[in-house]
């Protein structure tokens, strides 16, 4: 009887992540919430039911803020990249990106006056990075950065705000960045030396890797914070994206890495009308805004409606 319960409960109920947005307040973003308070103040991203969107990065172009983020149809599971203007919400989302296969976790970055994409390629079997043609909507392949089957790779920049050491590279002569990975269930750290005039790997030495551990994936970017330095890392403990850990960084140069737990966001803890959160596992911040991801579970009689759909979709491909 235990086991029909079960499969009844997952029947009537969908499972799809939702963005939620706010304007931030210097010194009172979730970094600086407390244990138990609760989260308000986010507005949700405009999206259809059933399709999830998730991943959120935020980049600043021309005085506006832009949000990049994963879109996919639970139908094929194939995630595809979007970015919307947040200061005129009115907008229209666009298509950023789309290949033969999934892509999520779209981290968008500056160097040497080029704007890149590193999102998630673990369907191609590497690490891809891509470079803007024209913003926000035409990007080109740029270079494989690792023949890595890998998932969320997070790049910092060596001696940025909060890191160790001075800026520069391996050999003092080249710029050179932190790459964060997950692999085989390992977070892997690199230090990578790459070219002044563009963002090509030079050479990689990796610096860490870890036990096989469900709370080590990366979550977003790294967060300064005056002399810290802050990691967004998923706990997949009991299932995927249930939560997220901010962990502080005690130590990150040539020699190693260790961090501790600094605090957690726990999808309970927020309040937004109409979503039933049961997991989060993305956070990111600019000087602006702030983002999130929720897991959103559904249950009713449109989600069985919408189940049946999909069936007969999948039988007929």
């Amino acid at each position: 009887m235990n086991r029909l319960r079960k499969r009844f409960q997952r029947m009537i109920s969908c499972e799809y992540w939702r963005i939620a947005y706010r304007k931030r307040r210097e010194g009172a973003d979730l970094l600086h919430a407390g244990p138990e308070d609760e989260i308000e103040g986010f507005s949700l991203l405009p999206g259809k039911r059933f399709i999830t969107q998730a991943d959120p990065f935020l980049y600043r172009y021309e005085g506006e803020n832009w949000l990049f983020y994963e879109r996919q149809d639970l139908t094929d599971m194939k995630g595809t990249l979007w970015c919307v203007n947040l200061d005129r919400p009115s907008d229209p989302p666009r298509l950023v990106l789309e290949e033969a296969f999934h892509l999520s976790y779209p981290q968008i970055f500056e160097y040497a006056g080029h704007i890149y994409l590193l999102p998630e390629t673990r369907g191609a079997g590497d690490v891809r990075l891509y470079v803007c043609e024209r913003f926000p909507d035409k990007w080109k392949l740029a270079e494989t950065l690792f023949e890595l089957s890998a998932v969320d790779t997070t790049i910092f920049p060596k001696g940025a705000s909060g890191g160790s050491g001075a800026p520069g590279a391996l050999d003092g002569e080249n710029p050179a960045y932190y790459v964060f990975t997950y692999t085989q269930g390992r977070l892997e750290i690199y230090l990578c030396e790459t070219k002044r005039e563009r963002f090509c790997l030079k050479r990689k030495v990796r610096i860490y890797s870890s036990k096989p551990s469900k709370t080590l994936r990366p979550g977003g970017a790294l967060l300064s914070e005056g002399e810290s330095l802050y990691r967004p890392a998923q706990d997949c403990s009991d299932y995927y994206g249930q939560e997220l850990i901010i962990n502080k960084i005690d130590r990150l140069d040539e020699r190693g890495f260790a961090e501790h737990e600094y605090c957690r966001l726990r999808p309970s803890r927020l309040k937004l009308a109409h979503v039933n959160a049961v997991g989060l596992h993305t956070y990111n911040r600019s000087g602006d805004y702030e983002v999130i991801d929720l897991l959103h579970r559904e249950r009713g009689f449109w989600t069985i409606c919408k189940k049946i759909e999909w069936k007969l979709r999948g039988n007929k491909g």
